[in-house]
């Protein structure tokens, strides 16, 4: 926590990257453009485009290391479709990193054992009804996976759920909780469905809390407070599930002291909402003939776009992800986000 605390507050940087691993996916889920973009996978979901390869990838995690950030986020469409996502972790952990993954879940039962290195592992989970018609993805197998996880001993921290409130499980999102508090070493997040520009062609319609559905929504975000309040495992503070639950934006955003993302092309993004690409940072770097760095290119393009960066904070019109969102009440000094966001 010191060396977050002093990377973020006094050196003004990220304490994290959330570095696209890949770009296959196994699922086609409706509100997501990231597959969009990569359609051209084989029958398993595995991309037919040129990844980044291991050598690529462990040039990204020494950059980002140089440059102060402590935490490794192998996030894409679905990382565990990478056969070497275990030698990534470890190499990570060499360096001194955390290390976190974000899933689906399809695979995890088939690969967790081979996640020794992994410290945090998040799954993406919406309920039975959700999971089926947003996801077209199987409900009870992603539940085996997690339930394999938990009784596995092989997790190195509480597993996350993290559920993605919309008009689809207003009806199931409680139950989850209810999931996570009786299997035991599992944690859940929650956060509201909402549409931004990059999103495409997403029928938000379909997805979106409908005004007869809000009375419902509400009342679910007072169920989840109070399951917070009760010492359910719910990581979200008080705070951001009032906001949430009273509609209102989180701004004056801190993301800049938070999370870097860089796609697997190697561009890199202050904001996965803006997707404004800033710069390559492999192609903006200089190494030597040992991989020695001579010229840091996640330095080079964050001082090359300060301005463009605080411009973008200072127009945004916020957000509810909860990632940026509670990063930012912490950062803005809220007591009660401070303690009661439990910090992966």
């Amino acid at each position: 926590m010191a060396k977050s605390a002093w990377q973020m507050k006094v050196r003004r940087r990220p304490v994290t990257i959330s570095h696209s691993v890949n770009s296959g996916c196994n699922l086609r889920c409706t509100f997501c453009d990231e597959w969009k973009k990569n359609l051209d996978t084989n029958a398993s979901g595995e991309s037919l485009k040129k990844d980044p390869s291991f050598e690529e990838i462990c040039k990204i995690i020494d950059l980002a290391v140089d440059f102060g950030i402590g935490s490794y986020n192998a996030w894409s469409t679905e990382p565990m479709l990478r056969k070497d996502l275990p030698e990534i972790m470890k190499y990570a952990k060499s360096k001194g990193m955390n290390t976190f993954t974000i899933t689906n879940g399809l695979l995890l039962k088939k690969r967790m054992g081979e996640l020794k290195d992994v410290d945090y592992i998040s799954v993406s989970v919406d309920g039975p009804t959700a999971t089926r018609e947003i996801r077209n993805a199987d409900y009870d197998t992603i539940l085996d996976g997690i339930r394999y996880a938990s009784e596995s001993g092989l997790l190195n921290k509480p597993l996350l759920m993290n559920c993605v409130i919309s008009g689809k499980n207003l009806d199931e999102v409680a139950d989850l909780a209810y999931f996570a508090k009786d299997l035991g070493n599992i944690k859940m997040a929650v956060e509201p469905v909402y549409s931004f520009k990059r999103m495409g062609e997403t029928d938000w319609n379909d997805l979106s809390i409908r005004k007869d559905q809000q009375e419902k929504f509400v009342s679910l975000m007072n169920e989840l407070i109070d399951l917070k309040k009760k010492g359910y495992p719910l990581i979200n503070s008080k705070t951001y599930l009032k906001q949430i639950r009273d509609d209102k934006f989180i701004r004056n955003c801190r993301i800049d002291r938070g999370i870097l993302a860089v796609d697997h092309h190697s561009n890199m993004y202050n904001c996965r909402i803006h997707n404004k690409p800033l710069g390559n940072v492999i192609e903006n770097s200089v190494f030597d003939k040992d991989g020695k760095i001579l010229k840091n290119g996640i330095k080079e393009v964050w001082d090359k776009t300060k301005k463009e960066r605080k411009e973008m904070l200072q127009n945004c019109e916020g957000c509810q992800f909860f990632g940026y969102a509670e990063l930012t009440l912490m950062n803005n000094y809220n007591i009660e986000s401070f303690y009661g966001y439990e910090w992966l």
